[in-house]
């Protein structure tokens, strides 16, 4: 069975082979005193196309129609490719036509946000996998919620069971708006522990004010804290792993029908040979 990483140096080398192939391509039109353009135009067209039968294919998941495995790996090589064949389509130069810098812009989003997914996706994912458990980022509301009311039901209990309202005041200050809803979202992004490490420091202060009783609620409290941190963090992450699909797909079928009208106008106007 062929490894990852052999895996992924032979669709390296076959990218490699096929943007080859059309630079010879693209420069044997020229010498034949065709119009290379035409000929890179749909190549690329045609690229962009498959790439944007990806999204489809992950709604239709039951349809015999490959792995998912695979037609990432053709998306993500395949839209590395589309980059070269778009460089050569333009000659490296941007048109003064509206349209044509138009098209530049939808295909300059739609690489950039791809291959800034392609870098979140797998970074991110190895975060996800290593420091928190698996949730689905629609349900971790609904978690938050639960902590919130274990926490609520907690600090009550200190009050009554000490005699003290150092918990409570200390959860009305500064816990309430922690466990309302997710927070920290840049913070978490960045990967620094910084919010959470403020709080885990004004706890060890309480702690030393407080006898014995209070401690056993105190330190339930540090446990509740550290599982709503953890949710933060993964819904930072996975909200981040959606949110460049919002950017990616929508400019991907602006660009499809850009480059319709864009193939209209050239073989109506523009004397494809």
């Amino acid at each position: 069975m062929m490894t990852f990483a052999k895996r992924r140096w032979r669709n390296w080398l076959i990218a490699i082979l096929a943007g080859v192939a059309l630079i010879a391509g693209h420069k044997a039109y020229d010498v034949a005193l065709y119009q290379p353009a035409f000929m890179s135009g749909w190549v690329l067209f045609a690229i962009v196309i498959f790439l944007a039968l990806y999204n489809g294919r992950k709604k239709l998941s039951v349809v015999p129609l490959g792995s998912a495995s695979s037609w990432l790996q053709w998306h993500i090589y395949l839209g590395i490719l589309s980059i070269v064949v778009f460089a050569f389509h333009v000659e490296w130069n941007l048109s003064d036509g509206v349209l044509e810098r138009l098209l530049a812009f939808f295909f300059t989003v739609t690489a950039g946000s791809g291959l800034i997914g392609l870098y979140l996706s797998r970074r991110f994912a190895r975060l996800l996998t290593s420091n928190t458990e698996e949730v689905v980022l629609e349900r971790i509301p609904q978690f938050i919620a639960k902590l919130r009311n274990q926490a609520e039901a907690l600090v009550i209990e200190s009050a009554v069971e000490t005699s003290s309202s150092s918990i409570s005041d200390y959860y009305a200050s500064r816990l309430s708006s922690f466990f309302a809803k997710p927070k920290n979202m840049h913070i978490h992004l960045l990967g620094s522990p910084r919010a959470t490490f403020s709080l885990m420091n004004e706890l060890d202060d309480i702690n030393r004010r407080l006898d014995e009783r209070e401690l056993v609620y105190s330190e339930r409290l540090r446990r509740l804290v550290e599982q709503k941190d953890r949710l933060d963090y993964a819904y930072a992450l996975q909200t981040m792993l959606k949110v460049w699909l919002f950017v990616h797909v929508p400019t991907t079928y602006g660009l499809i029908l850009l480059a319709l009208l864009h193939l209209l106008l050239v073989y109506s106007f523009g004397g494809a040979r």
